[in-house]
């Protein structure tokens, strides 16, 4: 049978690019919207309406939930991390439970590590103390605990900054912006010898996404991913490729680590498969 997939956030640039493709294979898929529905090509896609401030109205039955939908700090104000990321959150993925859902993939965060120098993995402590990456870590653990009450799979799947045709949100997304005016600008950025690779192309984050639904068992009840490229490269080479596209800008030294390295595992379980980083940011720069 068709798997039936309820996807939060059909607005937000990274849930409409999961609707896009998964649309493009036999799902029925069901987008959910705050505001305004989003046009998508396919007829095939049903909408329905959930504002996670309030109460959610859902009566119909899905297999899976892939939970894009949050306040951010691009996109809603500071006060509304606990309404709607926490206890939003929490009575869908309750509710969701009482549907019939079989598996719920959540959609987190690189944020919840914090400002980190050093190589990341899942198993580094999360040190995140925004008030996102604080409400993004107590979501994981809101599924974490859920996951092993209900014995349901879930994944949390931890995004590095999602880029790809018209990316927003992120600061790789905001540079290449300001290079592509082709004026006068300043970009801030680490030491040159410093390495990266936290940039995650965002048809790999679908593609990779739709692996994770085709799990027939998974080997865990619940898993966390971090979402990245690999092979990492250096802020002197990010530099080159900026340069070559607008020689007008200019860069200084910051403090506030953007980019960074995250510990990747090409033997992963699932074959999960990443671009590298300079297939990355070359594929955005053209």
């Amino acid at each position: 049978m068709k798997k039936k997939i309820l996807i939060t956030g059909s607005n937000s640039y990274v849930g409409s690019e999961i609707i896009k493709y998964l649309s493009k294979y036999k799902y029925n898929l069901i987008a959910s919207y705050k505001n305004k529905k989003k046009k998508f090509n396919s007829k095939r896609i049903k909408f329905i309406k959930i504002d996670l401030k309030k109460k959610i109205n859902l009566k119909e039955q899905f297999d899976i939930l892939i939970h894009c939908a949050a306040a951010t700090p691009a996109n809603d104000n500071r006060e509304n991390y606990k309404t709607v990321n926490v206890n939003g959150f929490k009575n869908l993925i309750q509710l969701s439970y009482k549907l019939g859902c079989k598996k719920i993939f959540l959609i987190s965060s690189i944020a919840v590590y914090g400002n980190a120098k050093k190589p990341l993995s899942i198993k580094t402590i999360c040190l995140g103390k925004s008030r996102y990456a604080k409400s993004k870590l107590r979501m994981e653990k809101i599924l974490i605990n859920f996951s092993k009450n209900k014995k349901i799979n879930s994944s949390i799947l931890r995004l590095s900054q999602v880029v790809g045709k018209d990316s927003v949100n992120n600061y790789f997304s905001e540079i290449v912006k300001k290079i592509k005016k082709n004026k006068k600008t300043t970009i801030f950025l680490q030491p040159e010898n410093s390495t990266f690779n936290n940039l995650c192309h965002v048809d790999d984050l679908c593609q990779n996404l739709k692996r994770l639904i085709e799990v027939k068992k998974n080997l865990k009840r619940i898993e966390i991913f971090n979402f990245s490229s690999y092979e990492t490269t250096s802020i002197n080479n990010l530099k080159k490729k900026l340069v070559g596209m607008n020689n007008k800008i200019t860069f200084e030294k910051s403090k506030i680590y953007k980019f960074y390295e995250i510990i990747f595992n090409k033997k992963n379980r699932y074959d999960l498969k990443f671009k590298n980083t300079i297939n990355v940011i070359n594929s955005v720069l053209k």
